[in-house]
């Protein structure tokens, strides 16, 4: 196709374009957007103690011209003062959200959702608790984590009103996921907001620290079994008495582990309840070691009266 004959293409398609626009834009179209919402003037040593959405969802009906404007221009902000809202029943409502919003001619705004924010007051207070990591970790094939994460600082002070601060027991950190990981990760994480209620905390990020190394596998051979809560007058042969593992974990971590850092157990109330004649062992190792697996995995057993 000769260049020409391109611009008239090109042309033609962009007044299509636009034709439809100006069409279809007069029609009335229905948008939801999502305002940030912050309660202003709350007393010096209060606090909110029922829940407040970070932000309100706006419904607006309008024309498709005006209603793209809203989507292409800056999200509001709601700053509703307290000391405008009904001392009796202090909420906020739609008409409180008409009140603090500039609305472009022939632009409705029609419901918001929640469609009522309770503002209740209480003494604030802080509370100190522990921090939970919601951090998910994916390891490059041949490496892995060796001993638990570490979290630091263990704790953070959360600040708000103390009727919901007694209901918090923990904190959780924001959702992060780490993948690909072949070296030790050291990382700053942010702490959770507060989904429902107003609520702070101090700091606003801790650290964690994994190690991470390359994984390897190693057998250890001759683990006695050893027999708990066995009765004076009773024995119990186990065939065969020992056992043998091949445990996982990191090459240099896997370097200092010895047999004695492995116990092998089998209770014998497992064995009065068993039918089978075989019983499952237990095996409990080091901190960051897996056993991945026993041989033999079940144990023969004969009990017999002690003399």
């Amino acid at each position: 196709m000769k260049p020409r004959r391109l611009h008239i293409v090109f042309a033609t398609t962009l007044l299509g374009v636009f034709l439809w626009l100006s069409v279809n834009l007069r029609e009335q179209y229905q948008i939801t957007i999502e305002a940030p919402l912050t309660i202003d003037g709350i007393p010096e040593g209060m606090a909110v103690r029922t829940p407040v959405p970070a932000s309100l969802q706006l419904r607006f009906r309008g024309d498709g011209w005006r209603l793209a404007t809203l989507l292409i221009g800056s999200v509001p902000h709601l700053h509703i003062p307290l000391s405008s809202l009904d001392p009796e029943n202090p909420s906020i409502s739609l008409n409180d959200v008409l009140d603090r919003i500039a609305l472009a001619r022939g632009v409705q705004l029609i419901d918001i959702n929640p469609d009522t924010v309770s503002v209740v007051l209480d003494r604030k207070g802080e509370k100190t608790v522990a921090v939970i990591p919601d951090v998910t970790l994916s390891f490059r094939d041949g490496y892995g984590q060796v001993g638990p994460m570490i979290v630091s600082p263990e704790s953070i002070t959360v600040y708000g009103a103390t009727t919901v601060l007694g209901q918090i027991s923990a904190w959780h950190t924001a959702a992060v996921r780490f993948d690909d990981l072949k070296n030790p990760l050291e990382e700053d994480v942010l702490m959770a907001k507060s989904s429902d209620h107003l609520l702070d905390c101090s700091p606003v990020s801790v650290k964690i620290r994994v190690n991470i190394q390359p994984f390897a596998e190693k057998v250890f051979s001759g683990l006695p079994v050893e027999i708990r809560a066995l009765p004076p007058n009773r024995d119990v042969i186990l065939i065969p008495p020992k056992v043998e593992i091949v445990a996982r974990g990191g090459i240099r971590q896997l370097a200092g582990v010895l047999p004695v850092d492995f116990q092998v157990s089998v209770d014998y109330t497992n064995i009065l309840n068993d039918t089978t004649g075989y019983i499952d062992p237990t095996v409990t190792s080091p901190s960051g070691v897996q056993v991945v697996a026993q041989r033999p995995e079940r144990l023969q057993y004969i009990v017999r009266k002690r003399l």
